[in-house]
């Protein structure tokens, strides 16, 4: 994995999800911006599955457990779709929050990838 693009990852889709949060306390209503937030955040999340298996593949796994990191990483991928799909049904204020806080939990969950493919001890 590359280091430098799992922080970057998670500081944009956090930025990205309070944008989002913060919009839907003010009670904006789903527009396309957003809709563009949660793709961009799930084609990140693409690259970072392709990278992670060219990464295993290549003998550089992550140093924690394997089996957790790729569950984080299955469950950041089916966030984005979720969050727009509740997002569509509740064109109001609720939807626009639950894509919000559903970026927030995908920022969340990339640091912790990082921490389970850097930081612990094998």
């Amino acid at each position: 994995m590359i280091a430098w693009l799992m922080i970057t990852q998670a500081i944009v889709i956090a930025a990205l999800g309070l944008f989002v949060t913060i919009a839907g306390m003010a009670k904006v209503k789903m527009n396309d911006l957003f809709l563009a937030f949660a793709a961009f955040s799930l084609v990140t999340l693409i690259v970072q599955i392709v990278a992670s298996i060219v990464a295993q593949v290549s003998g550089n796994g992550p140093t924690g457990d394997p089996f957790e990191y790729w569950t984080y990483l299955v469950s950041c991928v089916l966030i984005p779709p979720a969050a727009v799909f509740w997002a569509l049904i509740d064109k109001g204020r609720w939807g626009v929050l639950a894509l919000g806080i559903g970026l927030l939990a995908v920022a969340v969950m990339v640091y912790r990838m990082h921490q389970i493919w850097f930081v612990q001890v094998a």
